[in-house]
């Protein structure tokens, strides 16, 4: 048996409620085929692609209104609105220094706290750049350079939450 598709109606003044689950995966898969149809350069037919995601912001609505998991096509069809890069990244850094940066971490990581703490450990900045110098990617990377970007990263929270967090039972402060 061949699942079903629809279309939802599509109004300011309608919200899709809908409490039975084959018909939330049927208006799933329908939203799919038609946002795939419309890239694969149809007709939209009264439902161009805004309005495919406004239908399917309402049923990821009805979906938590009815307490229905949403069918994988509801999942599908919104990774295809959205669109994710799957470069992204939530590093605080380029990709080409991702390297060098853990390590500057690890580096740092393995020496004590600064006792003033004004630095995430009492190593040199200038021992943590030497320590990453091959690391970095950039073209004619020099000492001073990798100095400055050790620098720019002792100051994010990631950084100097992640020193604290890598670093041996045996190198924290006792508080």
């Amino acid at each position: 048996m061949k699942a079903t598709s629809r279309l939802p109606l599509v109004d300011p003044d309608f919200r899709i409620s809908e409490g039975r689950s084959e018909i939330l995966h049927a208006y799933a898969r329908g939203l799919l085929e038609h946002l795939r149809a419309i890239r694969a350069g149809g007709r939209a037919e009264g439902y161009p692609i805004t309005t495919i995601k406004v239908a399917t912001a309402w049923l990821i609505d009805a979906y938590a209104e009815a307490g229905v998991a949403p069918a994988p096509e509801a999942a599908q069809l919104v990774r295809e609105i959205i669109g994710p890069n799957s470069d992204t990244s939530t590093l605080p850094v380029q990709r080409l220094s991702e390297a060098a940066y853990w390590a500057a971490i690890d580096f740092e990581a393995h020496h004590p706290p600064d006792p003033a703490g004004k630095q995430p450990s009492s190593a040199t900045r200038y021992a943590v750049a030497k320590h990453i110098l091959g690391k970095l990617k950039t073209k004619n990377a020099s000492q001073r350079s990798a100095e400055a970007t050790i620098r720019g990263w002792q100051k994010l929270p990631h950084y100097k939450a992640n020193v604290k967090l890598q670093r041996p039972a045996s190198l924290r402060v006792k508080t």
